[in-house]
């Protein structure tokens, strides 16, 4: 299955860098919101431009959704007439999009994205990443395959795969990074599938969220067992039996 694409060249809209920049640079120093799981990430920090009924409040208010019909821009939008240029050239459902900023140091450790988080073309949605500012020290491995993005370009990523990042330059990666639903005119700019990776795809739209349930399944065992534990008479005998020292 694909892991990565360059969309720049199908894509009809050419992305001024130079416009992007001169625009980040007035909202630069506005309130930026960090992860919403800290344990994740290291300094990684966000400006939403579309959110859950348009807010901008906390960490919790970048959280994707599946209610895509909720999904608005944020006021910042109005400061930015080149970004909503942008987001008007694609003409498909907005999910969560932002502008995120990796500082010298920062970065995102292992995982992969599940759920309403997913960005996988098999589930019809996607996660596309247009470079603003970067560095040849940035380090972004996706199912064990390095990616180098470069400013201006648009860039789809499979982030059901394994991914991390980390900046070990000394400027700031900036990045707009769009959460989109694919539709006809979306798939267009996609590579044409093969017969195989249409096959592929069929499986992953079925496989994905069953595997997500089980997880949920599991993890909610998993709650359950430790609660029934932590006041059964089984951890008091072993506690009377195996004293901690």
């Amino acid at each position: 299955m694909m892991t990565w694409c360059n969309l720049a060249e199908s894509f009809p809209m050419k992305f001024d860098v130079e416009k992007m920049r001169k625009e980040y640079d007035q909202i630069k120093d506005e309130n930026w919101l960090g992860h919403y799981d800290p344990t994740l990430s290291r300094e990684w920090k966000a400006i939403l431009l579309v959110s859950l009924d348009g807010k901008s409040v906390d960490e919790e208010s970048q959280r994707g959704s599946y209610e895509m019909e909720r999904m608005q821009r944020t006021d910042i939008v109005k400061k930015l007439p080149y970004f909503e240029e942008i987001l008007n050239n694609f003409k498909c459902p907005h999910g969560r999009i932002r502008i995120l900023k990796l500082s010298p140091g920062a970065g995102i450790n292992l995982h992969r994205d599940i759920r309403h988080e997913a960005a996988n073309l098999a589930l019809r949605k996607v996660r596309l990443h247009i470079p603003i500012y970067t560095n040849d020290d940035v380090t972004f491995f996706v199912g064990g395959e390095k990616i180098k993005m470069l400013p201006g370009n648009l860039y789809y990523v499979n982030f059901s795969k394994k991914h991390y990042v980390r900046n070990d330059g000394t400027e700031d990666r900036i990045h707009l990074v769009l959460d989109l639903d694919v539709n006809d005119w979306l798939m267009n700019y996609f590579p044409k599938l093969s017969a195989f990776e249409k096959v592929e795809h069929m499986f992953m739209r079925v496989a994905l969220p069953l595997h997500w349930k089980l997880l949920y399944f599991k993890e909610k065992l998993g709650m359950a067992f430790w609660a029934w534990y932590n006041q059964s008479f089984v951890r008091k005998i072993r506690h009377k039996l195996f004293p901690k020292k």
